[in-house]
C-alpha cells in the first residue's frame, strides 16, 4: 500500500489521536462555553434574588399566622403586631419601665418568662383576631366598605400629611411606622379592616348602652358603692427636709449621723404638722394654712369619684372619720392633715353640648410658658369664627348643621369626627368660659352662643382661641354614665370573644421577622 493510499485509508478510517484531541479540547470548551451561560444566568438570578430577598419581598408574603381558616402573611401581622407595639412606645409605661426602642424586642424582657416580642405578638394576633372576627359580622349585618370610605380616605390623608412634614415619602412613613415589611396596599387593606370591625363594634356599643334600665344601675350601684360615690376632703401634707450626706469637705457623714438628721427633719414637718392641725381645729381653712406654711401639696374641700381615688397614704384613716373631724397622719417621708367632709352619689344631671372651636396661634416662650397670641392672630380667629358664624346662620340651624360644620371647621381634634359631641359633662368640665355659658341656669336646649377663651397666665399648657356653642339639653348623672359604659363594655368584650372563637391563631414561619 502506497503511503499516498495509507494516508487515503487513515483519513477515510477517522480521525487520528491529534484530530480527536482537538475535537475532544472543541467539544469541551463548547461545553464550558454552554456551563458557564448557565452558571452564569443563575448567578444572575440567585444575586438578584438575594437583593430581593434583602428588601423583604419574600419575607412580606410568608405565612406568618394561620386566623381560623385564614392565613396572614408577614406584612399582614406587621400591621397588627406594629400597632400594639406603636400603642406601647406612646404610652407612659414604655419609659417608666425601661424599654429600648434601640434594641430588638425579643432582646428585652417584658414580665418573667416573657419577652416584649412575645407580649406585643400575643397581643397582636388577639387583636387581628378581633378584626377579622368582627369584619366577617359588618358583613353578615350588611355593612360595606363604603360606609367606612370617608375615614379611611382621611386616615390615609393624615398618613400622608405626616409623611410629607418630615421629608419622606407615603411607603417610607408607612415602613418607618409599620416595619419593613409593610406597604401601601396591605396597610390601606387591613386599616379598612379595622374600620369595618370599628363600625360593628361600636354599634353593638350602642345597643348595650342604651339597653340596661334603672333596676341595672341600681343593682351595679349597690355593688360597687366604693367606685362610685364622690369623696369630699381636705388635706395638707408637710414633707421631710431633704438632709445632705456629706460634710462640707465633700465627704460621706457616718450612717448614724445621717439618721439622726433625717429624724429631726421628719420631727419639724410633724410639728408644723401639728401646728396646723390645731389651726383647722380651731376654724381656720385649709388653704390659709397650705398658704401660711407655703405647702405645694395639698387641697381645700377636694372632690374625687371613688375611694380608690384617694391617696393610700391616708384614705384608711380617712373613710373611718367622721362629718368635718381632723387627723394627723405620718409617714415615712412626712406627716398629712386631714379632714373627711362628706361622701355621696354625685345625682346632679349632666348636660350635652356641640361646639366648634377656632384656635388663636400662640408661640411658647421660656420654660414653655404659653406666651398670648398676637392682636393679628387673635383677629385672624375671629375672622374664621365669623365665616363660620355666617355659615351657621345661613343653614337650617338644626343640630345636624351644625354637626355638619363641627366636622368640617371646627379645630377640636377631640371632637370634630364627631359633630363636635360632648356628651354627659358636669359643671366644671370645660373651661370657664365655655362652662359658665353651657351651664347657665337660662339654658335652653337649642341655644348657640360664642365664647372666648384663654390660657390662664404662666400656663405651660392650654389654648386660645373661640368657642361656637350648640347646647343639646340636659343628660344623666355622670354615675349613671359610668355603669352603663361598664356594663357595656363587659357584655361587648364577651361578645366579641365569642366571635373570635371562630378565628382560633397560631404563628407560622414568617413571624419570625417580626421583633428580632
Amino acid at each position: 500500500m502506497s503511503a499516498s493510499r495509507e494516508k487515503k485509508q487513515r483519513q477515510s478510517a477517522g480521525p487520528d489521536q491529534k484530530a480527536l484531541r482537538a475535537r475532544q479540547e472543541q467539544a469541551a470548551r463548547k461545553r464550558r462555553t454552554i456551563v458557564y451561560s448557565v452558571v452564569g444566568a443563575l448567578s444572575a438570578v440567585l444575586v438578584a434574588a438575594l437583593l430581593i430577598w434583602r428588601t423583604g419581598f419574600f419575607q412580606a408574603r410568608a405565612s406568618a399566622a394561620a386566623l381560623g381558616g385564614e392565613t396572614l402573611s408577614t406584612a399582614q401581622l406587621s400591621y397588627y403586631y406594629h400597632t400594639v407595639r406603636n400603642d406601647y412606645l406612646n404610652s407612659y409605661y414604655s419609659s417608666l419601665l425601661g424599654f429600648d426602642n434601640t434594641k430588638a424586642d425579643d432582646e428585652q424582657v417584658y414580665a418573667e418568662g416573657q419577652t416584649y416580642r412575645d407580649y406585643f405578638m400575643a397581643e397582636a394576633l388577639k387583636n387581628a383576631q378581633s378584626c377579622f372576627a368582627l369584619e366577617r359580622e359588618a358583613v353578615n349585618a350588611g355593612h360595606t366598605e363604603a360606609e367606612v370610605k370617608d375615614d379611611l380616605d382621611a386616615a390615609i390623608s393624615s398618613v400622608k400629611s405626616s409623611a410629607s412634614s418630615y421629608g419622606v415619602s407615603y411607603s417610607a412613613y408607612l415602613r418607618a411606622l409599620y416595619g419593613s415589611y409593610m406597604n401601601a396596599g396591605v396597610f390601606e387593606r387591613e386599616l379598612t379592616r379595622s374600620l369595618m370591625a370599628s363600625l360593628v363594634a361600636n354599634e353593638k356599643y350602642d345597643e348595650l348602652y342604651d339597653g340596661y334600665g334603672q333596676g341595672d344601675l341600681d343593682d351595679y350601684y349597690a355593688e360597687h358603692k366604693d367606685d362610685l360615690d364622690t369623696i369630699e376632703y381636705s388635706y395638707l401634707y408637710f414633707a421631710a427636709a431633704s438632709v445632705d450626706t456629706k460634710d462640707a469637705d465633700g465627704n460621706e457623714l457616718p450612717e448614724d449621723e445621717v439618721q439622726k438628721l433625717k429624724d429631726d427633719a421628719k420631727a419639724e414637718a410633724k410639728k408644723k404638722a401639728e401646728e396646723a392641725l390645731e389651726a383647722v381645729k380651731g376654724g381656720s381653712s385649709f388653704q390659709i394654712q397650705a398658704d401660711k406654711y407655703e405647702l405645694t401639696s395639698s387641697g381645700d374641700h377636694t372632690k374625687v369619684v371613688g375611694t380608690g381615688s384617694v391617696s393610700s397614704a391616708y384614705s384608711e384613716q380617712l373613710l373611718k372619720l367622721g362629718k368635718d373631724q381632723c387627723e394627723l397622719v405620718e409617714t415615712d417621708s412626712g406627716c398629712y392633715v386631714i379632714s373627711f367632709h362628706d361622701r355621696y352619689l354625685a345625682d346632679e344631671p349632666t348636660r350635652d353640648v356641640r361646639h366648634i372651636l377656632i384656635r388663636a396661634e400662640h408661640t411658647t416662650g421660656e420654660n414653655n410658658v404659653l406666651t398670648p397670641p398676637t392682636d393679628e392672630a387673635w383677629a385672624a380667629a375671629k375672622a374664621k369664627m365669623d365665616e363660620v358664624q355666617a355659615a351657621w346662620d345661613a343653614s337650617g340651624k338644626t343640630e345636624d348643621d351644625f354637626a355638619k360644620l363641627a366636622n368640617e371647621k371646627s379645630n377640636d381634634a377631640g371632637s370634630n369626627t364627631t359633630g363636635g359631641l360632648y356628651k354627659r359633662r358636669y359643671n366644671g368640665y370645660f373651661v370657664p368660659e365655655f362652662n359658665d355659658w353651657l351651664f347657665d341656669g337660662s339654658r335652653r336646649p337649642g341655644d348657640v352662643g360664642m365664647v372666648q377663651h384663654s390660657a390662664e397666665e404662666g400656663a405651660t399648657s392650654g389654648y386660645y382661641g373661640y368657642h361656637l356653642i350648640y347646647y343639646v339639653g340636659e343628660s344623666e348623672p355622670v354615675w349613671k354614665g359610668t355603669v352603663r359604659d361598664t356594663l357595656a363594655k363587659e357584655a361587648e368584650t364577651a361578645w366579641e370573644d365569642g366571635l373570635s372563637a371562630d378565628y382560633p391563631t397560631s404563628q407560622l414561619g414568617g413571624a419570625g421577622y417580626l421583633g428580632k
